[in-house]
C-alpha cells in the first residue's frame, strides 16, 4: 500500500478543499493510505474533523500563516514517510514550502485555480514546477491555460474532472415542506420565484451584472427575489449596489445548508468572470435546478448551451437578463434542460470516477 501526503497551506474552506476530502474518501483504500496535512487554522477545524471521522489522520501545522517557513521545517521532517506528496495549489503562488521541502519525494499537484501570474512570483513558479511530475487540472480550459504557460510540457498535465457525491447530495436536497423553508430563509412573502447564487462575494465572480440584470428582470417579474450565498471582500460593494432593490435582494452570507436551499429555489446562475471549472453547478444539477452560467473557463465543458443549460458572455448584464426570463417564460423546456444537465453530471462528473482517474494518476509516477 502507498502513502500519500495531502498537503495545502489554504486558511478558507472552498471548492478545492470539499474536492480534497472527496477524493480522500473515495480513492481505493486497499491500494492508497492517505494523510492530510494543513496550517492549524481554527477555520479548518470541521473540514478536518470530517477527514478524522473517515478514519484518515491529520497533521495540522503550528503556522501563522501561509508565508510561515515553518510550513518547510514541518513538512520536512514528516515527508520521508511518504510515497507521493499530493499538493492542491488553490491559486497558483501557494504551497511555495511543499516545493521546496519534497526532496526525493514524488509530487503531484492539482492547480485548482490556475490563472497567469506575473513578475517575481511567476519566475518562483517556474524554478518550483521543476519537481512536480504531474500538474492535475479540472478542465481542458485550465490545461490549456497552465500549458501555455510554458511551466510543464504538455505530457505532465492530465484533465480529471472535479466531482461530486451525487447520492448524498441528493439526500441533503431533499425537502418536505419546501414552502416553509422559503418563508423561513427569503422572507415572508417569497411566494414568486427565487434566483440562487451560490459563490464568493468576488469581483472574478461576476456578481456585479447579476444584481444589474434584476432591474430588467424585475420589470417582467416583480415577485422575484435574488439570493446570495457565500461572502467575500466585495460583499459591502455588492449590498450598497443592490439597496436601491431593496428586499428583492438577500445575502445570506456562509450557509451549511446549501442543498436545502437549492431545492428550495427555481434558478442557479453563476456569472463569473473567470472559473476554472464550476463545482457548483454540479450541485445545481442534482438538486434539479436550471442553470445560467457564463461561457467562460471551464464552465461550457459543463454546460452545453441551450441543451442542459444557458450560457451567457461574461460582464453582459442584459445578455444575463434575457436568459433568466427566457427560463422563466418556457417552463416546459426548462424541465429538459435540468434533465439532460443531470444526466451528464451522473455520467461524467461523480466524485468515485474523480478518485478513480487520480488513483491512476499516482500509479502512473509511483511504478
Amino acid at each position: 500500500m502507498k502513502k500519500i501526503l495531502f498537503y495545502t497551506d489554504t486558511p478558507l474552506l472552498g471548492g478545492a478543499e470539499n474536492q480534497m476530502y472527496l477524493l480522500a474518501k473515495y480513492l481505493p483504500a486497499d491500494r492508497f493510505s492517505v494523510t492530510v496535512a494543513c496550517s492549524s487554522y481554527q477555520s479548518l477545524n470541521p473540514w478536518c474533523q470530517k477527514f478524522m471521522e473517515l478514519g484518515i489522520p491529520v497533521q495540522r501545522l503550528q503556522v501563522f500563516h501561509k508565508h510561515d517557513p515553518r510550513h518547510f521545517l514541518y513538512l520536512k521532517k514528516i515527508l520521508p514517510h511518504f510515497d507521493l506528496m499530493h499538493m492542491h495549489v488553490w491559486n497558483p503562488a501557494s504551497c511555495r514550502y511543499g516545493f521546496l521541502a519534497a526532496g526525493k519525494t514524488p509530487v503531484v499537484i492539482t492547480e485548482h485555480d490556475p490563472f497567469r501570474l506575473k513578475g517575481y512570483k511567476r519566475w518562483i513558479k517556474e524554478k518550483l514546477m521543476k519537481k512536480v511530475k504531474t500538474v492535475i487540472v479540472a478542465s481542458d480550459a485550465a490545461k490549456k491555460l497552465v500549458v501555455e504557460e510554458n511551466l510543464v510540457m504538455e505530457s505532465q498535465v492530465t484533465v480529471v474532472r472535479n466531482g461530486i457525491d451525487t447520492e448524498e447530495f441528493a439526500l441533503e436536497s431533499k425537502q418536505d415542506a419546501r414552502a416553509e423553508f422559503r418563508r423561513l430563509h427569503f422572507g415572508n412573502d417569497a411566494y414568486g420565484k427565487i434566483i440562487l447564487c451560490v459563490a464568493e462575494l468576488h469581483e472574478r465572480k461576476g456578481q456585479k451584472y447579476l444584481i444589474e440584470a434584476m432591474k430588467s428582470v424585475l420589470g417582467e417579474f416583480p415577485d422575484m427575489r435574488l439570493v446570495f450565498v457565500g461572502d467575500g471582500p466585495s460583499r459591502a460593494h455588492y449590498e450598497k449596489l443592490a439597496s436601491y432593490l431593496g428586499e428583492r435582494v438577500i445575502f445570506l452570507g456562509r450557509r451549511k445548508d446549501v442543498a436545502q436551499l437549492m431545492t428550495a429555489s427555481d434558478i442557479f446562475v453563476l456569472p463569473s468572470i473567470r472559473e476554472a471549472f464550476g463545482l457548483v453547478l454540479l450541485e445545481a444539477a442534482i438538486a434539479g435546478l436550471p442553470v445560467v452560467a457564463t461561457n467562460v473557463g471551464g464552465i461550457p465543458e459543463i454546460i452545453e448551451n441551450g441543451k442542459s443549460g444557458i450560457l451567457v458572455e461574461p460582464k453582459d448584464s442584459e445578455d444575463l437578463a434575457l436568459a433568466i426570463k427566457l427560463l422563466l417564460k418556457n417552463p416546459q423546456d426548462t424541465q429538459t434542460l435540468c434533465k439532460n444537465l443531470r444526466i451528464k453530471v451522473d455520467m461524467e462528473f461523480d466524485a468515485r470516477l474523480m478518485a478513480q482517474r487520480t488513483a491512476d494518476v499516482y500509479d502512473k509516477v509511483l511504478k
